[in-house]
């Protein structure tokens, strides 16, 4: 094992709190323990455990999430890399990422890719045409990454199709930080979500299955910050009349949270395209019976009887799964009792960096 390496990690999505937010929050301060950690990203409130944080002025560009760091390009150009044994950059097609590819010529430190599902996800129109564009351009540069990470063997896949060589990849999977809380069921059934309201997240499929239920004597508890899907969700709940029935709780704290996750009768992830939900894994390893399409790497979360999987990918199908699993007392005791004692100990954040840390050692 290589120890007290020199590692830059870089991204400009830190700031929005979501998944890559939540792996560095976690992996950054145990390997800090051991290596030095610089972190450069934006300026935004960053509460992340590091040796250094580095924060730069953002450019916007007419694509949003592509953010330009234009004093970034200095440093690079000035050798601002060639103290770092180690670039690893979260995300790919951002600037970030795109500019170390194509100028790695300029430094000499292997540099690492992590995915997250964001080169294979295309979202709607525009950006969905804008990002084809994107990965066949930069397609003759995939050579200068030393290693992409995906975050599951179903993301692996996904990079295999895009072209990217086995010899360049490794699958890196993330943690999930359990909550320690005293699961008693509330009054009142509940079906919760967790996540951002994003139209990637397939929420209003959630209340189109709901409105489909046979079962009406529960609640569906949405938490989550708008990501522009709010006013949607809303008219479709008045749609189908079920404001008595949906409840919309915003961003939430983690106190928040764990209240709503040690009253939850189930979780619910309907996301058609999520590579790896890391508030699914929370929930089922808390014990709440969970849901949850056969997409990406649900399956893989699921193994061992943790959750329960719908094979049709339809609000129909996502209905009957809710009924079947509210009707079945049983089954939910023992989907619950799985989860608890197989996924902290798959999924653990201390696995993830002993991973990694191999992984940096291979390339260095």
């Amino acid at each position: 094992m290589c120890f007290d390496l020199k590692i830059l990690i870089t991204s400009t999505g830190i700031h929005q709190k979501a998944g890559t937010y939540t792996v560095l929050k976690n992996i950054s301060p145990i390997l800090s323990k051991n290596h030095d950690v610089t972190i450069l990203t934006n300026e935004s409130d960053v509460d992340i455990e590091c040796t250094k944080l580095i924060k730069l002025k953002l450019s916007p560009f007419p694509i949003p999430p592509y953010f330009n760091l234009p004093k970034f390009k200095k440093l690079v150009e000035d050798g601002f890399l060639d103290q770092f044994d180690i670039i690893h950059s979260f995300e790919y097609p951002i600037f970030l990422s795109d500019y170390l590819t194509k100028k790695k010529s300029l430094f000499k430190a292997p540099l690492v890719i992590s995915a997250h599902g964001s080169i294979h996800q295309f979202g709607g129109f525009p950006n969905n045409v804008l990002k084809k564009i994107h990965n066949k351009l930069m397609k003759k540069y995939i050579g200068n990454v030393s290693l992409f990470l995906g975050s599951t063997n179903a993301e692996k896949n996904h990079l295999l199709k895009y072209g990217i060589s086995e010899n360049k990849l490794a699958v890196l999977p993330l943690g999930v930080t359990v909550p320690n809380i005293s699961r008693t069921q509330s009054k009142r059934l509940s079906v919760i979500y967790v996540g951002r309201l994003s139209i990637s997240k397939n929420i209003d499929l959630l209340i189109k299955a709901v409105h489909l239920c046979k079962r009406n004597d529960f609640d569906l508890i949405i938490s989550g910050e708008d990501f522009g899907m709010l006013n949607k969700l809303k008219k479709l709940t008045k749609k189908y009349h079920l404001e008595k029935r949906i409840i919309f709780k915003g961003r939430i704290s983690e106190n928040e949270k764990n209240t709503l996750f040690s009253e939850a009768t189930i979780f619910v992830h309907p996301s058609l395209e999520d590579v790896f939900s890391l508030s699914l894994i929370e929930a089922a390893a808390v014990g709440i019976p969970s849901i949850a399409f056969d997409v990406e790497a649900n399956s893989e979360i699921f193994e061992k009887n943790c959750g329960l999987i719908v094979k049709d990918l339809t609000e129909l199908s996502l209905a009957k799964s809710i009924d079947d699993l509210l009707d079945d007392d049983n089954r939910r005791k023992e989907i619950s009792k799985n989860a608890i004692n197989f996924i902290p100990k798959k999924y653990n954040w201390n696995n993830t960096v002993q991973i990694l840390e191999k992984l940096y050692s291979q390339i260095k």
